[in-house]
């Protein structure tokens, strides 16, 4: 880990001394130029542009090039030579259980891929890192809700707003990765909030993949919330915008159930096939364990909006999320559909309920 360390505090200066640098410009117009203070919890830092800086800066610290390998800090070309895996990238510190540095998430300036992640080492594994889990143990040791959004930029803009408004929220970024069961928690460990919140595009893929979500989180924290915001946004672009400050303020404080997102989820998955009986039906099987999931005020204005959308006499509805409590009891397992959750449409030919 001290090879690590070494180079965050050299990403760290890079950043700080690039001053008009794309790296500092970009960070400013997002609205986190807060980060590029050296009193700042958040130890962003620069990747330079060129082939070798951090390896040579490295060796001359005294770290041997295995170890720079083993690190996933450096490459080696088909020819030996060593050269840096991170370049012209800003670089956030990604984190484990243990708050200890074990890997950088690198974001480019365009043209190549946006984000680019230390590769598996001995002690760096994706899911089980996050990014801000270090910055804001102060925010979550005091009780403030854990936001667990995409990016790490996404994560930053969490915490600014946080401590401009003295709301309580704590921004982490899965970067690039499912959520997992580890990344949940870890965040338990230093979290005193009860509740959790996924942050989505309303009207993005982060919806579906929100909805997998929810049996982990439910396992870990009492109430499973999501913000949802603008189509076309996340926190860090919400920032760039006219009243940006104002919106992600909105919908981080106005938070609903996942509960409700996964069953627009499940019922839209089933559209193509509400016409038919049969279908409605098995849509209804599948959602109705997620009713049961819903905070005790929230559930009867659900049992009838799935009534109305799925064409069925609320008797059937209500019948079914409780018959789905029983199975879940008997079964002993948090409530969970009664089939397989899948990426794709339901099938053409429909499972009998």
């Amino acid at each position: 880990m001290a090879v690590q360390i070494a180079a965050g505090q050299f990403f760290r200066h890079q950043l700080l001394q690039s001053g008009a640098g794309w790296a500092a410009s970009h960070l400013t117009r997002r609205g986190l130029g807060h980060v590029l203070r050296s009193t700042s919890n958040w130890k962003i830092g620069y990747a330079p542009d060129g082939w070798a800086h951090l390896a040579d800066h490295l060796r001359s610290q005294g770290f041997d090039d295995e170890t720079l390998l083993a690190s996933g800090l450096a490459t080696a070309t088909k020819k030996g030579y060593l050269v840096d895996r991170f370049r012209d990238r800003i670089m956030f510190p990604a984190w484990d259980s243990g708050q200890e540095l074990v890997g950088f998430v690198g974001r480019s300036r365009g043209g190549r891929t946006k984000y680019l992640n230390s590769p598996a080492t001995r002690i760096y594994q994706k899911s089980h890192t996050l990014v801000g889990l270090a910055e804001q143990r102060d925010l979550l040791e005091s009780g403030a809700t854990p936001v667990f959004v995409e990016g790490p930029m996404d994560a930053v803009a969490v915490d600014e707003l946080s401590r401009l408004t003295s709301r309580g929220w704590a921004g982490l970024g899965v970067c690039g990765t499912a959520l997992s069961l580890q990344q949940v928690s870890m965040v338990r460990h230093y979290s005193d909030s009860d509740t959790v919140i996924v942050g989505v595009d309303a009207d993005g893929a982060g919806s579906i993949a929100a909805r997998k979500w929810l049996d982990d989180l439910s396992a870990v924290f009492k109430r499973v919330q999501v913000a949802e915001f603008p189509s076309g946004h996340d926190p860090s672009s919400l920032l760039e915008t006219h009243a940006g400050t104002d919106r992600l303020f909105k919908a981080l404080n106005q938070p609903r159930p996942l509960a409700e997102l996964a069953i627009e989820v499940e019922v839209s998955r089933w559209s193509p096939v509400l016409d038919h009986i049969s279908g409605r039906v098995n849509a209804l099987r599948w959602v109705a364990p997620l009713v049961a999931r819903l905070p005790q005020d929230r559930v009867a204005a659900q049992l009838g909006e799935l009534s109305k959308v799925l064409q069925l006499d609320p008797e059937i509805v209500s019948r079914e999320v409780l018959e789905s409590v029983g199975r879940s009891a008997r079964r002993g397992r948090p409530h969970s559909p009664p089939y397989p959750i899948a990426d794709t449409d339901p099938p053409d030919s429909l499972p009998t309920p």
